[in-house]
């Protein structure tokens, strides 16, 4: 561990809290939508963007950084491929593609770092990401039965990955307070959960998890939920000192 950790830190807001604002995923290409976080230099990390039938733009970035594409609602066409509700793609910003709204539609971006060494991915377009097989995933050495996890992509370069997980209903947590070696970012899609009782997430919330960032003191659901999750490298979670488990740490 290279970072002391922090306590108590993750940030939670719901999209109807965020103003609109004008942003620009993609060179040239700028269209209303919300952010979700920025980076401390002020560049654009997590936003939805708010595209209206007919919003054309290529995939372009000066800096080659790839932009991953997931459709919330609407149809959205990536090149050939039409993605609907759940479609997903990843888009080096050297390869640039045609994107074109064919009806309004809200898509969630996430714009990865551009200084990750090595050659650009190759795009990945999915129509729709439930096609991927989920599996059962193993947190802590516990199989959380009733879970579904799929992971849609994961980059070869940096381990950073972008996953969907089901929650089932009655879920109340995995061995407490814990931590990631990277930063987390989550928006809930479907349904209700919460890291802590300071922090109850619904359709449309998004929390960040900040990297060596203690939380999940309280972390459960009541009727179940769908996230969308994304990390910058890879991923793993850590049990947080005996000390700071209670929250407040």
């Amino acid at each position: 561990m290279t970072r002391e950790l922090a306590c108590d830190i993750s940030t939670c807001v719901h999209r109807d809290e965020l103003a609109v604002e004008n942003l620009a995923p993609w060179d040239g290409a700028a269209c209303p939508g919300k952010a979700l976080r920025r980076l401390a230099d002020g560049a654009l990390r997590s936003a939805i963007l708010l595209l209206e039938r007919g919003w054309t733009a290529p995939s372009a970035r000066a800096d080659g950084a790839l932009v991953q594409v997931f459709v919330l609602a609407g149809r959205l066409r990536v090149d050939q491929t039409v993605l609907g509700e759940n479609g997903f793609a990843v888009l080096p910003g050297d390869r640039p593609l045609e994107l074109e709204a064919l009806a309004d539609s809200e898509i969630i971006v996430i714009v990865d770092s551009a200084d990750v060494e090595g050659p650009s991915p190759e795009p990945v377009i999915l129509a729709d990401c439930l096609g991927i097989a989920p599996f059962v995933p193993v947190i802590a050495g516990k199989r959380l039965e009733g879970f579904e996890r799929r992971v849609l992509w994961q980059d070869a370069r940096s381990g950073a990955d972008t996953r969907l997980l089901k929650v089932p209903a009655g879920f109340g947590g995995v061995g407490g307070a814990n931590w990631h070696p990277v930063e987390e970012e989550i928006f809930c899609i479907a349904g209700d959960i919460q890291p802590d009782d300071t922090r109850p997430m619904r359709a449309g919330s998004f929390l960040w998890n900040p990297a060596y960032s203690i939380h999940g003191f309280d972390e459960r659901t009541r009727g179940g939920c769908v996230l969308l999750e994304w990390h910058d490298g890879l991923w793993d979670l850590v049990r947080a000192p005996e000390a700071d488990r209670r929250h407040g740490g």
